[in-house]
């Protein structure tokens, strides 16, 4: 398995060489409208043309479409919108429906039309109608290799970057031929996107915005550890919802947000009496995104559940301290906080500073070959603080870059006083 942490190229997920896996059951039709293609399209009985995978010498040739036709295309062939870092397949899309509508959804009905005119300027019968090139595009940008729609990027790339000819279209063209090729290019060069999870136990999904991944700011992306975590807190969220007081939840290194969020978004559905506050902290580089996911998530103006992003430096907690309180937390979230050597040392030293004497801590970490020292580091640490292990789990799972082995802890105080009060 490649971790971006491992400081290894990652292998090509997503793309079948057998279209047979990639069939459609449920293809789609136009109505003539002018407005955008979503109020055009209607479901209809399957054909035979649509059900047989096209080829990337079936695009436009870049040479001789217009504009409108080359812009169509690269809107008809965005990636699908994968849940749990898993990539959808058109089937699925076509049986989920939402997210082929809302690629639709972008393109103007009338370039659909435009598009199906110049197909049939050339007598090419598998893609004349709307109905055919909406199912057959998007099918193709999975089936086609990757290096002959690298080609036919760079083609568009080379036309509309010629100067004199950069108009809006053409602007757009450039743009969506870019992001066509950073798709193509790994997880660690694909531009910003929303991704969605469904944790197990929870009812609705959470959306989370990822900016472009830097190797400076790790935490703007969403590691599979994060994702077995929220599934631990949302299955077992008896835990919180039987204690009889508020519980103040601190989240270090929360990154993306996915399990504080997820844990605000059980805690919601499970009881709407009890009143338990967060704090989801992280780098100042990382904590406006962090804001913006919450705000996405409706997890930032429920008076059930307040909670709030912010900036916590493992290294320096006052400036958090300083603003927040100084006070103790009933709860400490934490997933894969190891990617340095000096990370265990932090980690225990803001668990010792801001876990209460009864206090709980719910740690998950995927198993790092590379890391190995640093988990072995973190274990003698806990022990040196004493801090004890009272369960430990472990799992499996799946990230960008494939599965991934995790270790799941619950951590608590042995004496029940922390290591720096002087009569421990």
């Amino acid at each position: 398995m490649f971790d971006p942490l491992d400081f290894i190229s990652g292998p090509e997920n997503g793309y079948s060489d057998r279209a047979e896996n990639n069939k459609l059951t449920t293809p789609w039709i136009s109505k003539n409208s002018d407005n955008s293609a979503d109020e055009s399209l209607a479901i209809y009985e399957s054909d035979d043309d649509v059900d047989v995978p096209i080829q990337v010498i079936d695009l436009p040739v870049v040479s001789m479409a217009n504009s409108v036709v080359i812009l169509t295309i690269l809107l008809l062939l965005r990636p699908s919108q994968g849940v749990n870092f898993k990539k959808t397949t058109v089937q699925d899309d076509i049986e989920g429906g939402s997210h082929l509508d809302s690629r639709l959804k972008e393109i103007p009905g009338e370039y659909l039309e435009e598009t199906v005119k110049w197909y049939k300027s050339f007598g090419h019968s598998r893609l004349d109608t709307v109905k055919k090139i909406c199912t057959c595009m998007p099918q193709l940008a999975t089936t086609a290799s990757v290096k002959d729609l690298l080609g036919y990027y760079t083609t568009v790339l080379a036309r509309f970057s010629r100067p004199g000819s950069l108009d809006q279209i053409s602007t757009r063209i450039l743009k969506e031929a870019s992001l066509r090729i950073s798709e193509k290019c790994g997880r660690t060069a694909q531009p910003a996107m929303t991704r969605v999870f469904q944790v197990d136990g929870l009812q609705t999904p959470i959306k989370l915005h990822e900016p472009a991944l830097t190797a400076d700011n790790l935490g703007l992306k969403t590691w599979g550890a994060s994702l077995v975590l929220a599934r631990k807190l949302c299955q077992s969220v008896q835990k919180f919802t039987s204690a009889r007081k508020s519980l103040k939840i601190l989240e270090l290194g929360a990154g993306t947000g996915l399990v504080g969020i997820a844990l605000i978004k059980k805690l919601l559905e499970a009881s709407r009496e009890q009143s338990h506050s967060f704090f989801l902290t992280d780098l100042p580089e990382i904590v406006p995104n962090l804001h913006k996911n919450m705000e996405l998530n409706n997890c930032d103006r429920n008076s059930n559940m307040p909670a709030e992003a912010a900036v916590l430096d493992w290294t320096n907690p006052s400036g958090f301290q300083k603003v927040h309180g100084y006070g103790k937390y009933d709860v400490l979230l934490i997933a894969d906080p190891l990617y340095s050597p000096q990370h265990p040392q932090w980690i225990v030293d803001m668990i010792d500073e801001f876990l209460d004497l009864q206090g709980v801590v719910y740690l998950c970490i995927p198993v790092r070959d590379k890391y190995v020292n640093e988990r072995q580091q973190l274990w003698d640490l806990l022990a040196k603080f004493d801090l004890h292990i009272v369960s430990a789990e472990a799992d499996e799972g799946i990230d960008d870059w494939g599965k991934v082995s995790y270790l799941y802890k619950e951590i608590v105080r042995s004496c029940g006083v922390s290591t720096k009060c002087k009569n421990c």
